[in-house]
Protein backbone atom coordinates (compact mmCIF):
# COMPACT_ATOMS: atom_id res chain seq x y z
CA UNK A 1 0.00 0.00 0.00
CA UNK A 2 2.84 2.37 0.89
CA UNK A 3 4.62 1.51 -2.37
CA UNK A 4 1.48 2.35 -4.33
CA UNK A 5 1.18 5.68 -2.46
CA UNK A 6 4.74 6.66 -3.36
CA UNK A 7 4.39 5.54 -6.97
CA UNK A 8 1.19 7.59 -7.22
CA UNK A 9 3.03 10.69 -6.06
CA UNK A 10 5.78 10.01 -8.58
CA UNK A 11 3.28 9.68 -11.42
CA UNK A 12 1.63 12.96 -10.43
CA UNK A 13 5.05 14.63 -10.38
CA UNK A 14 5.82 13.32 -13.87
CA UNK A 15 2.46 14.57 -15.15
CA UNK A 16 2.97 18.06 -13.73
CA UNK A 17 6.52 18.16 -15.09
CA UNK A 18 5.35 17.02 -18.53
CA UNK A 19 2.76 19.80 -18.64
CA UNK A 20 5.05 22.49 -17.24
CA UNK A 21 7.97 21.95 -19.60
CA UNK A 22 6.03 22.72 -22.83
CA UNK A 23 4.49 25.83 -21.26
CA UNK A 24 7.88 27.04 -20.03
CA UNK A 25 9.44 26.30 -23.42
CA UNK A 26 6.62 28.12 -25.20
CA UNK A 27 7.17 31.22 -23.06
CA UNK A 28 10.92 31.22 -23.69
CA UNK A 29 10.32 30.67 -27.38
CA UNK A 30 8.00 33.67 -27.54
CA UNK A 31 10.58 35.85 -25.82
CA UNK A 32 13.34 34.61 -28.12
CA UNK A 33 11.23 35.61 -31.11
CA UNK A 34 11.58 39.24 -30.03
CA UNK A 35 8.23 40.33 -31.45
CA UNK A 36 8.36 44.00 -32.44
CA UNK A 37 5.02 45.84 -32.29
CA UNK A 38 4.17 47.29 -35.70
CA UNK A 39 0.65 48.47 -34.91
CA UNK A 40 -1.85 48.18 -32.08
CA UNK A 41 -5.47 49.27 -31.86
CA UNK A 42 -8.14 48.99 -29.18
CA UNK A 43 -11.90 48.96 -29.49
CA UNK A 44 -14.85 47.08 -30.99
CA UNK A 45 -15.28 46.29 -34.70
CA UNK A 46 -14.81 49.56 -36.63
CA UNK A 47 -14.80 51.74 -33.49
CA UNK A 48 -11.11 51.38 -32.69
CA UNK A 49 -8.32 53.71 -31.52
CA UNK A 50 -4.65 53.52 -32.50
CA UNK A 51 -2.79 52.74 -29.26
CA UNK A 52 0.59 51.79 -30.76
CA UNK A 53 2.58 54.46 -28.94
CA UNK A 54 0.75 53.94 -25.64
CA UNK A 55 1.35 50.19 -25.69
CA UNK A 56 5.00 50.47 -26.73
CA UNK A 57 5.65 52.90 -23.89
CA UNK A 58 3.91 50.80 -21.25
CA UNK A 59 5.74 47.66 -22.37
CA UNK A 60 9.12 49.41 -22.59
CA UNK A 61 8.83 50.27 -18.88
CA UNK A 62 7.93 46.72 -17.91
CA UNK A 63 4.25 47.33 -17.18
CA UNK A 64 3.07 46.59 -13.65
CA UNK A 65 4.60 43.37 -12.31
CA UNK A 66 5.52 42.42 -15.88
CA UNK A 67 2.01 42.85 -17.27
CA UNK A 68 -0.03 45.57 -18.99
CA UNK A 69 -3.74 45.60 -18.22
CA UNK A 70 -6.08 45.86 -21.20
CA UNK A 71 -8.76 48.35 -20.17
CA UNK A 72 -10.05 51.83 -20.92
CA UNK A 73 -7.69 53.43 -18.38
CA UNK A 74 -4.45 52.04 -19.79
CA UNK A 75 -5.54 52.29 -23.44
CA UNK A 76 -6.35 55.99 -23.24
CA UNK A 77 -10.14 55.99 -23.25
CA UNK A 78 -13.26 54.11 -24.33
CA UNK A 79 -13.71 54.06 -28.13
CA UNK A 80 -16.86 51.91 -27.97
CA UNK A 81 -18.94 52.58 -24.87
CA UNK A 82 -20.89 49.58 -23.65
CA UNK A 83 -19.11 47.11 -25.94
CA UNK A 84 -16.74 44.27 -25.10
CA UNK A 85 -13.52 45.62 -26.56
CA UNK A 86 -10.26 43.99 -27.52
CA UNK A 87 -6.64 44.93 -28.12
CA UNK A 88 -5.30 43.87 -31.51
CA UNK A 89 -1.54 43.81 -32.07
CA UNK A 90 0.35 43.29 -35.32
CA UNK A 91 3.97 42.31 -34.66
CA UNK A 92 7.05 41.11 -36.53
CA UNK A 93 9.91 38.90 -35.36
CA UNK A 94 13.60 38.93 -36.22
CA UNK A 95 13.03 36.71 -39.24
CA UNK A 96 10.56 39.16 -40.72
CA UNK A 97 7.55 36.97 -39.99
CA UNK A 98 4.37 38.76 -38.96
CA UNK A 99 1.85 37.61 -36.39
CA UNK A 100 -1.38 39.00 -34.93
CA UNK A 101 -2.15 38.96 -31.20
CA UNK A 102 -5.61 39.49 -29.69
CA UNK A 103 -6.33 40.36 -26.04
CA UNK A 104 -9.81 40.80 -24.61
CA UNK A 105 -10.72 43.79 -22.44
CA UNK A 106 -9.96 42.90 -18.83
CA UNK A 107 -7.06 40.60 -19.71
CA UNK A 108 -3.32 41.29 -19.46
CA UNK A 109 -0.44 41.52 -21.93
CA UNK A 110 2.74 39.75 -20.79
CA UNK A 111 5.52 42.23 -21.57
CA UNK A 112 7.92 39.28 -22.03
CA UNK A 113 6.23 38.49 -25.35
CA UNK A 114 7.42 41.69 -26.96
CA UNK A 115 10.74 43.46 -27.50
CA UNK A 116 10.33 47.22 -27.29
CA UNK A 117 13.31 49.56 -27.37
CA UNK A 118 13.08 52.85 -25.52
CA UNK A 119 12.94 55.81 -27.88
CA UNK A 120 16.04 57.94 -28.18
CA UNK A 121 14.18 60.90 -26.72
CA UNK A 122 12.99 58.97 -23.68
CA UNK A 123 15.54 60.46 -21.31
CA UNK A 124 14.09 59.18 -18.05
CA UNK A 125 16.63 57.65 -15.69
CA UNK A 126 16.45 55.59 -12.52
CA UNK A 127 16.94 58.81 -10.57
CA UNK A 128 13.95 60.28 -12.34
CA UNK A 129 11.92 57.18 -11.51
CA UNK A 130 12.80 57.55 -7.84
CA UNK A 131 11.85 61.22 -8.08
CA UNK A 132 8.49 60.24 -9.52
CA UNK A 133 7.89 57.90 -6.60
CA UNK A 134 8.67 60.67 -4.14
CA UNK A 135 6.44 63.03 -6.06
CA UNK A 136 3.60 60.47 -5.88
CA UNK A 137 3.55 60.92 -2.15
CA UNK A 138 3.20 64.69 -2.48
CA UNK A 139 0.87 64.94 -5.48
CA UNK A 140 -2.24 63.13 -6.57
CA UNK A 141 -1.00 62.94 -10.19
CA UNK A 142 2.48 62.04 -11.41
CA UNK A 143 3.06 62.65 -15.12
CA UNK A 144 5.12 59.83 -16.63
CA UNK A 145 5.18 60.74 -20.28
CA UNK A 146 3.41 62.82 -22.91
CA UNK A 147 3.73 62.94 -26.67
CA UNK A 148 1.91 64.99 -29.28
CA UNK A 149 1.39 64.32 -32.99
CA UNK A 150 0.39 61.40 -35.17
CA UNK A 151 1.80 57.90 -35.54
CA UNK A 152 5.45 58.17 -36.61
CA UNK A 153 5.58 61.96 -36.19
CA UNK A 154 5.41 62.85 -32.52
CA UNK A 155 7.07 65.32 -30.18
CA UNK A 156 8.03 64.60 -26.60
CA UNK A 157 6.08 67.11 -24.50
CA UNK A 158 6.63 65.47 -21.11
CA UNK A 159 8.60 68.28 -19.49
CA UNK A 160 6.33 70.94 -21.00
CA UNK A 161 3.28 69.28 -19.47
CA UNK A 162 5.01 68.81 -16.13
CA UNK A 163 5.72 72.53 -16.01
CA UNK A 164 2.01 73.21 -16.52
CA UNK A 165 0.89 71.15 -13.53
CA UNK A 166 -0.63 73.09 -10.64
CA UNK A 167 -1.33 71.56 -7.24
CA UNK A 168 -1.15 68.03 -8.60
CA UNK A 169 -3.51 68.68 -11.50
CA UNK A 170 -3.11 69.39 -15.21
CA UNK A 171 -5.53 71.33 -17.39
CA UNK A 172 -4.48 72.61 -20.81
CA UNK A 173 -5.88 73.30 -24.27
CA UNK A 174 -4.35 70.91 -26.82
CA UNK A 175 -2.98 72.82 -29.80
CA UNK A 176 0.32 73.58 -31.53
CA UNK A 177 0.92 76.69 -29.41
CA UNK A 178 0.57 75.02 -26.03
CA UNK A 179 2.47 71.92 -27.19
CA UNK A 180 5.42 73.98 -28.44
CA UNK A 181 5.09 73.43 -32.18
CA UNK A 182 3.57 71.35 -34.95
CA UNK A 183 5.24 67.93 -35.37
CA UNK A 184 2.92 66.93 -38.24
CA UNK A 185 1.73 69.91 -40.35
CA UNK A 186 -1.64 69.35 -41.95
CA UNK A 187 -2.52 66.31 -39.85
CA UNK A 188 -5.10 66.00 -37.09
CA UNK A 189 -2.90 65.45 -34.06
CA UNK A 190 -3.48 63.77 -30.72
CA UNK A 191 -1.96 64.35 -27.30
CA UNK A 192 -1.32 61.11 -25.43
CA UNK A 193 -0.49 61.30 -21.73
CA UNK A 194 0.57 58.43 -19.49
CA UNK A 195 0.36 59.24 -15.80
CA UNK A 196 0.14 57.69 -12.36
CA UNK A 197 -2.91 58.44 -10.24
CA UNK A 198 -3.51 56.96 -6.79
CA UNK A 199 -0.83 54.34 -7.40
CA UNK A 200 -2.14 53.15 -10.78
CA UNK A 201 -0.82 53.93 -14.24
CA UNK A 202 -3.37 55.30 -16.68
CA UNK A 203 -3.38 56.84 -20.14
CA UNK A 204 -5.55 59.38 -21.89
CA UNK A 205 -5.72 60.64 -25.46
CA UNK A 206 -7.05 64.09 -26.39
CA UNK A 207 -7.50 65.32 -29.96
CA UNK A 208 -6.10 68.63 -31.11
CA UNK A 209 -8.52 71.46 -30.38
CA UNK A 210 -9.87 69.92 -27.19
CA UNK A 211 -8.89 70.35 -23.56
CA UNK A 212 -6.95 67.92 -21.38
CA UNK A 213 -7.83 67.78 -17.69
CA UNK A 214 -6.42 65.23 -15.26
CA UNK A 215 -7.40 63.85 -12.89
Amino acid sequence: MRAFHHSGKFLIFLLVFALAVPLFTLRLGAQDEGWQILRADYGFRDARTDVTDILRDLISRGGVNGRVAVNNQTMGGDPAVGRDKSLHILARNRRGEQREFEFREGSFVDVGLFAVRRDDWDDRSHDRDRGDQDRDRRESVSLIRGFYGVQGRTANVTERLRSMMREGQLSVNVNNATMGGDPAPGADKVLIVIYRFQGEEQATAVREGNRLTIP
